[in-house]
């Protein structure tokens, strides 16, 4: 982890993206591996293979795998790294931006002043999952260029209508405990 917990702190849940966004990133990969596949097809109907053409089509093609096992890998590694944990003091997220670049904010519950879903399309509605945004009092970083400074958003998290009611719960019980 790359926080530590405040005194009294609990972490009360911990959100992932939904296992769909990678299943769909996947899939937009598929038709990138089987590219070498169909030009090895054209290439047999149009009669080109010789004894040259092969070799140096087939070390194109090992080529191409290697950069697309790459590309898929780091797609996973920016889906599956991204998370975010609520505690009952704060949210905390983190956004991998590439291999080498993480972002991690955090945003305390007495700042939230709105918390509203986006649930768009019909895939997202059927399988429930969708963004949560959550206005703030302030002003901080752009966290994944959301359309104003005071947005905190969890993109593409499942249930996100359940994890709205237990945000507000626990924004509840925070400002009852802190404004006494």
């Amino acid at each position: 982890m790359f926080f530590e917990l405040k005194p009294e702190e609990k972490i009360i849940m911990t959100l992932r993206r939904h296992w769909l966004v990678l299943t769909f990133s996947l899939i937009w990969f598929l038709p990138v591996f089987l590219i070498p596949f169909v030009l090895w097809l054209t290439a047999s109907y149009l009669n080109i293979q010789s004894v040259f053409f092969a070799p140096f089509f087939w070390l194109f093609c090992s080529l191409w795998w290697l950069f697309a096992w790459a590309g898929l890998a780091i797609n996973w590694v920016n889906i599956y790294l991204d998370y975010w944990i609520i505690t009952n003091q704060r949210i905390i997220s983190t956004y991998q931006k590439g291999l080498f670049r993480r972002e991690v904010s955090e945003l305390s519950f007495s700042r939230i002043q709105d918390i509203t879903v986006s649930v768009k399309g019909i895939i997202k509605t059927f399988v429930n999952y969708g963004s949560l945004e959550i206005r703030t009092a302030g002003t901080f970083d752009k966290i994944r260029e959301p359309k104003e400074d005071n947005v905190f958003i969890l993109e593409d998290i499942p249930k996100p209508y359940e994890v709205q009611n237990t945000l507000s719960q626990i924004h509840h019980d925070y400002v009852n405990d802190h404004s006494r």
